[in-house]
C-alpha cells in the first residue's frame, strides 16, 4: 500500500564506523583541503605528485603525513602544526575562533596494497595453493 508509512524496523540509520552510534547531520564536518599552487609549467593537478598542503604552514600533504581537521573551519593541517603552533593558544589560525581538544579530528592515513594492510590489525596470511603457469 503506497499510503502506508514504513515501520520503525525498516528505517535504517547510518552509523559511525568507529563508535557504531547513529550519525546526525550536525555531527558531520566539511573537510577543506588547501590545494598546492600550480607551477609555472601549468601542469594540471592530476599530474602533480603533491596536490594539497597544510593550511597554516604550507607543508605538502602526502601519504606519510599525519593530518588533522579543525572542526571550526574544516581546514586540514599537519599534526606537527597543531602540536607546535595551535596547541599553545588553542585558536583556529584560519577563522580565529577558540577551539577545544575535541575540535581537532586526526585523520586516518590510507595504505596502499598488501604491505600497508599490516598496520590495520588484520591478520593477513599468504597460503600456497599449488603451481602457477605463466604465459610467455
Amino acid at each position: 500500500m503506497p499510503q502506508k508509512k514504513p515501520s520503525r524496523s525498516l528505517i535504517v540509520k547510518t552509523k559511525c564506523p568507529i563508535t557504531n552510534s547513529p550519525l546526525r547531520l550536525k555531527d558531520l564536518v566539511t573537510v577543506n583541503f588547501s590545494p598546492m599552487p600550480q607551477d609555472s609549467a601549468g601542469k594540471s593537478t592530476v599530474c602533480q605528485e603533491v596536490r594539497y598542503m597544510c593550511a597554516v604552514t604550507k607543508d605538502a600533504l602526502c601519504n606519510t603525513t599525519v593530518c588533522a581537521v579543525l572542526r571550526t573551519s574544516g581546514r586540514v593541517i599537519t599534526l606537527d602544526c597543531y602540536e607546535k603552533v595551535i596547541k599553545k593558544d588553542m585558536l583556529d589560525p584560519v577563522s580565529g575562533e577558540k577551539i577545544k581538544e575535541k575540535d581537532v579530528i586526526v585523520l586516518k592515513r590510507g595504505s596502499t596494497g598488501y604491505a600497508g594492510a599490516l598496520n590495520t590489525g588484520e591478520d593477513l596470511i599468504a597460503k600456497k595453493k599449488g603451481a602457477v603457469l605463466m604465459a610467455n
